[in-house]
Order: structure tokens, then C-alpha cells, then sequence
């Protein structure tokens, strides 16, 4: 066992360093070929990270009369949380309300509590945004609500164009980790065209089809999580000089996921991605190689 491993390991080094031009441009075709695939990620990560942000924000504002007392502002707020998509009820007075309009405004208005023309108000979040209408439905019949307001087509179009973007960032995904398969495929098996006497030799003395395998799938795995790795490094390093930058201009309106986390995300899924891609193209590759030979044979 240990002197096949030794002698794949010798046999990958003679396949790299015969051809160091083509390993080259073999590794740099993979690079470019995840750059691309990491780009689609980072896009697909970024944006189900922003609809989370924009979606967990969306509340219910649920205005009630004039005239409620506290112990039905109590009752109405049991009520509510009872519903499972409740997150979190925050309650608001007319005065506080005054409060916080002064306060956003940067004015100062001369109002008495008995002249607050602005109404109580729960604040109701839910644990997934999609139920919002459900929920909204359902306090808008209890009594002592007198009106509702969530932005419902606002938060509709948000979900719409969410879903929309994702299916193309997932769609944009899987067709650049099939040109990394293909170019890593094409690529290894240019490297058995030209070894192909020598597999030829090995078959004549005995070599089972594993055996002539294992050297071109360890090479598939060298060139794809090299590729890998240098392509999730350019993009984690642009990534934490584009985000400060952007995160300096607009630190409120655009809140870009953190570059450490970002980075490991893009480490992890591109070695992962240019492994597997290896293995399977270079598998591909042999095989179809070894099943023409037979053919011919």
C-alpha cells in the first residue's frame, strides 16, 4: 500500500513537471474557471444576506383607539403573541410616538399629552416575513384595532425580486461549475493523449484500470484546489477592500456580510467545488480514455 502511494505521488510529480506549461495554464484555467463560479457565490450570498436584513425589519404597526385603557392594551398584546408567527409586540405611546417624531425631525413642537393628535400603537414582528399577511389578517379583527400598516407591496416585491435573483444567481452557479468541470475534464485529458503510450504499456503489464487511474485524479484534485484556493483568495482579498469602501460610503444602506465570514464561505466552497470538479473530470476523462482503447483494442 505504502509503495503505491509513493509511487502516485512520484507519478503526479512527473505529470506536473513534465508539462509545467500546460499544469500552468491548467491551474490558471481552473482559477479563472472558480473565479467566475466564486463571484456567483459571493452574489447569491450576499443577496439572501440583504433580503434577510431588509425582511427581519418588516413590521406590523397596528393603531388602536383612542380611548383604549391599559388593561386592553395588555389583553390585546397576550391575544397576539398567542399566534405562533409572533416574534416580539412592542408597545407605543402616543407620547413616546411624539418623542421619536421630534427626535427623527430635529424639532421641538409645543404639544400638550392631551392635544397628541398620534395614536397608540403595537409594533408586531413576525419570525418569517412571509406570514406577515397572514398575521396582519388576523389583528386587523380583533377589537380595539382601528388600523393596520406593513408596506404589504412593498414587502411583496422585495420577496418577489428575491426569489428572482436567486433563481439566477443558482442558475449562473451551476453553469460556471460546468465550465470549471469542462475545462478541467478537457485539460487532464490532454495530459493522458500524451502519456497515452505509456498507459498502453501499463495495460500490457497488467495494470488494473484503478491503478492507471489514481495518478490523473490526484492530479484533477492538485489542479482544482489549487484553482480553488487562489481564486478564493483574490476574491476574499477584493472583497475586504471593496466592502470597507463601501462600508465607509453607505455604512446604513447597504449592510454587506462581515469579510471574515465572507472569506471563510468562499475557502470552504471553492476548495470543496474545485476537489470535487477535479475528481470528476479527470475521472471522466481517463475512463472515456481507457473505454476508446479497449474499444479499439
Amino acid at each position: 500500500m505504502l509503495y503505491q502511494i509513493a509511487f502516485f505521488i512520484r507519478e503526479l510529480r512527473i505529470n506536473l513537471s513534465r508539462n509545467p506549461l500546460m499544469s500552468v495554464a491548467a491551474a490558471s484555467t481552473a482559477t479563472i474557471s472558480l473565479l467566475t463560479l466564486g463571484i456567483s457565490l459571493m452574489m447569491v450570498y450576499t443577496i439572501n444576506n440583504l433580503s434577510a436584513e431588509i425582511t427581519s425589519q418588516v413590521e406590523i404597526r397596528a393603531f388602536l383607539e383612542n380611548d383604549v385603557t391599559n388593561y386592553e392594551i395588555k389583553n390585546l398584546q397576550e391575544k397576539i403573541f398567542e399566534m405562533p408567527q409572533i416574534r416580539s409586540i412592542e408597545y407605543v405611546s402616543p407620547d413616546r410616538a411624539l418623542d421619536k417624531l421630534q427626535e427623527d425631525l430635529n424639532i421641538e413642537l409645543d404639544i400638550s399629552p392631551e392635544e397628541n393628535p398620534l395614536p397608540h400603537a403595537l409594533v408586531i414582528r413576525v419570525t418569517d416575513p412571509r406570514q406577515i399577511g397572514i398575521v396582519a389578517d388576523q389583528v386587523r379583527e380583533m377589537q380595539g384595532v382601528t388600523e393596520l400598516k406593513y408596506g404589504k407591496s412593498i414587502l411583496q416585491g422585495i420577496l418577489k425580486l428575491s426569489l428572482v435573483v436567486k433563481f439566477l444567481g443558482y442558475l449562473v452557479t451551476m453553469l460556471m461549475s460546468a465550465g470549471a468541470l469542462f475545462t478541467i475534464m478537457n485539460t487532464i485529458r490532454l495530459t493522458v493523449i500524451a502519456r497515452q503510450e505509456e498507459i498502453r504499456t501499463m495495460q500490457l503489464v497488467g495494470a488494473t484500470g484503478w491503478f492507471i487511474r489514481w495518478p490523473f485524479l490526484m492530479e484533477g484534485v492538485f489542479l482544482g484546489t489549487a484553482g480553488g484556493l487562489v481564486a478564493a483568495l483574490v476574491l476574499a482579498v477584493s472583497y475586504y477592500l471593496l466592502g470597507a469602501r463601501i462600508q465607509n460610503s453607505l455604512p446604513f444602506i447597504i449592510p454587506l456580510v462581515k469579510a471574515s465570514v465572507m472569506a471563510q464561505m468562499l475557502v470552504i466552497l471553492l476548495l470543496l467545488a474545485g476537489c470535487i470538479m477535479g475528481i470528476a473530470g479527470s475521472y471522466i476523462s481517463i475512463t472515456r480514455f481507457l473505454v476508446e482503447r479497449a474499444k479499439e483494442y
